[in-house]
């Protein structure tokens, strides 16, 4: 058992489980099947039996509930087995809305107005170590968007960053066998790919049609252009909260109804996925957005939707294009933007190739490595935030 800092002072039974309370004042009920389900319960993390992992019998009840010295919860059940239950454990593990509220990291919507030098961070700092990399994580976790300064600008840098938040997949663009992970963001007219293109980009998710969409995907500038080509970043969260506010039953529509989001490149790549614009948890928190206008096909939904979903999409990109919203950084060489592709999207001014060169590189980071790499370091820290709840993603 844990070090108990919040003691439990009294236990009691009820018709389908145990109340208790901690030094603290902080009460909660556990259902007898979830504490059958918990560590403290014998065979709890043994394999599944002939009955499934989770059965069901009304009659398997906690009997007497009783306090250990160390202020732990101690049951007998009718069964005859006993179980102990880690004071601190319950409290990190209780469910009532309020409790897990609690737990879940605030969001912090923002829009341009907001970006400031706190977005911003040295690379020769973070090269430091854990420690000076702690609260780049934070803010990404928190506003989904950084721009780290001075990186140097030989090809290939990004990976040293990318590591060192998480897992780096290999990238579907690209174009030397020798770095799989990186894909080069230049005017190249034999890749029909938008990217690789200089018409204007309008604010989007990478990937919107695959299952999975792309986690943190960064942009390194190795060379910019003399005038344009200016990035493009909105806050989904912020885009999502207005569209709420402003038409509840469009919101409900694009979070709660599956469109067909795709990409065809040639004659190579089908690339197909039903997927819905706004992802919320169960509580109705949000998640995640997955939005390309270019990407989402015809749809296919009941008549009666057509219309409907059609004005929510009309409106959803109404608040999306709001220029107040955006914040358009001019990647210089040796910028390096990183945004959460799961929160945040990105786009670009148009420009005229034939006034100069523009060179980024791009690679992504597992968002679910990210996030595992973010609770290491801040536990290894002492960071008591490293144990609250993130937002999902597109879900």
């Amino acid at each position: 058992m844990t070090v108990n800092d919040n003691p439990l002072v009294s236990a009691g039974l009820t018709a389908d489980g145990v109340v208790v309370t901690w030094k603290d004042g902080g009460k909660a009920h556990f259902h007898a099947i979830w504490l059958r389900h918990s560590p403290g319960f014998p065979e709890a993390k043994r394999p599944a039996g002939p009955g499934g992992r989770f059965p069901h019998d009304a009659n398997t009840r906690p009997a007497q509930a009783q306090l250990t010295a160390d202020g732990h919860l101690s049951l007998e059940w009718t069964d005859g087995r006993r179980s102990e239950h880690d004071a601190e454990w319950l409290r990190q593990h209780d469910y009532d809305t309020i409790a897990v509220s609690q737990r879940r990291r605030p969001v912090l919507p923002w829009s341009a107005a907001d970006t400031s030098e706190h977005t911003e961070f040295d690379y020769a700092s973070l090269a430091e170590g854990d420690q000076a990399r702690l609260p780049l994580c934070e803010h990404l976790l928190d506003h989904g968007v950084a721009l780290l300064r001075n990186v140097p600008t030989e090809a290939n840098t990004i990976t040293i960053v990318a590591n060192w938040l998480g897992h780096v997949p290999a990238n579907l663009y690209a174009d030397d066998a020798t770095q799989p992970a990186i894909g080069n963001v230049r005017v190249d007219p034999s890749v029909t790919v938008a990217t690789n293109m200089c018409h204007f980009l309008g604010p989007h998710t990478d990937t919107c049609w695959r299952q999975t969409l792309s986690g943190l995907v960064l942009l390194h500038c190795l060379q910019s252009h003399p005038e344009g080509g200016r990035s493009i970043v909105v806050d989904g969260f912020s885009v999502a909260r207005r569209l709420r506010e402003q038409d509840e039953a469009a919101f409900d529509l694009l979070s709660r109804i599956p469109l067909n989001f795709g990409s065809k490149v040639d004659d190579r790549d089908d690339w197909r996925v039903l997927g819905r614009v706004i992802s919320v948890a169960a509580d109705g928190e949000l998640e995640g957005i997955r939005y390309n206008g270019n990407s989402i096909g015809q749809l296919e939904l009941p008549a009666e939707l057509i219309e409907p979903v059609y004005r929510a999409l009309e409106t959803f990109e109404s608040i999306l294009y709001d220029k107040t919203l955006w914040w358009q950084p001019l990647l210089q060489p040796g910028d390096l933007l990183i945004v959460d592709n799961h929160r945040v999207l990105h786009g670009r001014d148009a420009f005229d190739p034939g006034a100069g060169e523009r060179h980024l590189q791009t690679c992504a980071v597992d968002r679910d490595d990210f996030h595992n790499r973010y609770r290491r370091i801040a536990k290894q820290l002492g960071d008591p935030a490293w144990d609250q709840h993130l937002t999902a993603g597109v879900i």
